[in-house]
Formats: structure tokens, C-alpha cells, sequence
């Protein structure tokens, strides 16, 4: 790393720690703020509150991140060009896009922290502050089972309930895929069960098994199947949102959704944005770039009021594109990155042009 690079890594760093932590104390605040009528009025114990705030963190910084990136890059330059610092750069032959390196660099290594941050800490978190959330705060104890949603078992085993009788064991809609060596699952499928710990009595269902060109070699019904189940039911409680699950996790449950029929429309964009959402961090440093660089005419005031609007612009984008990711009106990969593309073709575009005046 020659000295030039060091010198604005440096001067990076400060802004964006600043940047962290300032924005961490913003969002935490105004979650204390919510939590404090809890701790009076509601009786919720401390620690259960602080325990909170740690578990909410992680996903604080993920938010953080790209802003925080932005709000370093912005500073940096700015203070280059009050001290005159940028000028004498440039006009002793050192590019704009020279300057510009080291940042975008930068932008890619928290890019990078970003997605590692999402992918090891943020979903167990999130898993975790759900549960608190949902059984300390709210005072709604776990049900037994969820509806309407795949679990995957041991032994290549998955289950799926259309609807769980909350008063009594008993289970509608239960379908078991059982995954051996063949490309295909036998499938049992029953119009009610009951349970009792690891043991699920099947009523009034088929059993389908395939052949490895997807014929059918087996079928049968029976009026009642015993099935002795690996899990305990509270296993079936803590079935994850995409928000609570890494990357891998969230693969394999669109395969098996995908497998047995089921729409993967939303689950394949909230997979997808698990990549692209970190690479914000590097788009917000290539656009806060050259727009922190003094216009001739309009000053540096019209730069910071271009760099809100396109910002806000991003997230709006960003969520309709989503959306249509998850409506159909758009293909998910194409939804999860769209904005991104868009957005970082501009801020490469601007580097380019700023450079184009030195």
C-alpha cells in the first residue's frame, strides 16, 4: 500500500467509526425510548431489555454500514478539498480515479464485512430478539407447531402442516417427504394426525412412491400409520424466517419447496438479497465520492442535496423492486439487484466524470 492510499484509508476510517457509532446510538435510542414504557408500566425485567438491545445490534450494523461508508467517503473528501488537499493532488498529475481507489476499496472490504456479518451473526440474532420479543415482551407463549410452513427433519425427512389444533395434538393437512437416493421423495400425506412426544399416528392418507424417471411405481392408502418422528415437537417452533436464516440454510429450504411443487417467489429474492444488499456499502462510497467534490457553479451545498435524493432514491427503488420480486412482476434474481446495478453504474459513471476534469 503506497502513501497516497494510507494517507486516505486514514482519513476514511475516523468519519466512518464516527459514522457507526452515531448511527447505532440513534437507532438504539429510539428503541430505548419504546422499551422504557415496557420496563415502568409493563414490568419487563431489565435484563430481558439490555439482553434485547444486544441481540438487535447485529442487524443495526448492517443498516449502518452503507451510511456509515457514505458518510465516511463524503467527509473525507470534503475535508480534502477545504484544506486544498484535492487540488494540490490533481493538479500535480495524481487522477481523480487515483484518489478515488483506496475508497472504493475500502467500500468493498465493508461490503465484504457486511454480507459476513449478515451470513454468521445477523440470523441467529434476529432468531433470538424474535423469540424474546414474542415470548418476554409480548406475553405469547410458542405454539406447539407452526402452520403452513416446511421443516426439515433428520434423516432427509420433511414435514409440512396445513393447520395445527392448538387446544388438543391433533394436526390437518400433514404431508412427510422422505428423501433417499433417488430424485424424487416418498411422499405420505394424511388428512389428519395426532401426536404424543415422537410418535404421530397418520389417519386416512396415501403413500406415493417414484421411480427415477418420475413414473409412479407404488401407491397405497391406509386409514391409520404410525410414524415415529426424530424431533420432540418443540423442534417444529423454531422454524426460521429468511431473516433468521443464513444463506445455506435458506438454499436448502427452497429446494425442498421447490421439489414438492411450492412457490419459491419470495424465498429465491430474499436469498438474493442476502448478496446484494452488503454491496450497497460499495455503491453508497462510489456515489459520496465525486458528488462531495465542490461544484464550480453550484458549491458543495447542491452536491449533499443530489447525494440525499439519490440515496433516498436507492432505498425506494430497492423496495418496490423487492416487492415485485415477491408479487412475480419480476424475475427475483433480477429484483434483488436491479437497484444495485442501476445505482453503481451511476456512481462509476460519476467517478468517470469527475475524473474527466482533472
Amino acid at each position: 500500500m503506497k502513501t497516497l492510499d494510507r494517507y486516505l484509508v486514514r482519513e476514511f476510517l475516523g468519519p466512518w467509526l464516527v459514522g457507526i457509532a452515531g448511527f447505532i446510538l440513534i437507532l438504539t435510542t429510539d428503541l430505548l425510548f419504546t422499551l422504557t414504557d415496557m420496563i415502568i408500566n409493563r414490568g419487563i425485567p431489565l435484563g430481558a431489555v439490555v439482553k434485547l438491545m444486544i441481540y438487535k445490534i447485529p442487524a443495526l450494523l448492517v443498516l449502518t454500514y452503507p451510511v456509515a461508508t457514505l458518510f465516511g467517503a463524503a467527509m473525507t473528501m470534503t475535508r480534502l478539498s477545504n484544506d486544498n488537499e484535492l487540488i494540490a493532488m490533481r493538479t500535480s498529475g495524481i487522477p481523480f480515479r487515483r484518489i478515488a481507489v483506496p475508497l472504493v476499496a475500502v467500500g468493498i472490504i465493508i461490503s465484504v464485512l457486511s454480507l459476513v456479518t449478515n451470513e454468521l451473526i445477523v440470523p441467529r440474532a434476529n432468531f433470538v430478539s424474535e423469540n424474546l420479543i414474542r415470548q418476554v415482551f409480548l406475553k405469547q407463549p410458542t405454539p406447539a407447531i407452526k402452520e403452513q410452513v416446511f421443516f426439515r427433519g433428520h434423516h432427509n425427512r420433511y414435514f409440512y402442516i396445513q393447520k395445527v389444533h392448538t387446544r388438543e395434538p391433533i394436526l390437518d393437512g400433514v404431508m412427510i417427504y422422505e428423501f433417499d437416493e433417488g430424485p424424487y421423495p416418498r411422499i405420505i400425506t394424511a388428512k389428519r394426525a395426532t401426536y404424543e412426544k415422537k410418535t404421530w399416528t397418520l389417519e386416512q392418507g396415501t403413500i406415493h412412491n417414484f421411480l427415477a424417471n418420475g413414473m409412479l411405481s407404488y401407491a397405497a392408502t391406509f386409514e391409520a400409520l404410525g410414524v415415529t418422528v426424530a424431533e420432540d415437537p418443540i423442534y417444529f417452533t423454531e422454524q426460521k424466517t429468511s431473516q433468521e436464516m443464513n444463506a445455506r440454510e435458506l438454499g436448502e429450504l427452497i429446494h425442498v419447496q421447490q421439489r414438492s411443487g411450492g412457490s419459491i417467489r419470495r424465498l429465491l429474492t430474499d436469498f438474493y438479497l442476502k448478496f446484494s444488499v452488503p454491496l450497497t456499502c460499495l455503491i453508497f462510497a462510489m456515489i459520496g465520492i465525486p458528488l462531495a467534490v465542490p461544484m464550480p457553479r453550484t458549491g458543495r451545498a447542491w452536491g449533499v442535496v443530489v447525494t440525499i435524493a439519490i440515496i433516498f432514491s436507492f432505498f425506494v427503488a430497492a423496495s418496490v423492486l423487492r416487492s415485485f420480486g415477491y408479487g412475480g412482476m419480476l424475475p427475483p434474481l433480477l429484483a434483488a439487484t436491479l437497484a444495485h446495478l442501476a445505482f453503481g453504474t451511476l456512481g462509476f459513471y460519476l467517478i468517470v466524470r469527475e475524473n474527466r476534469k482533472s
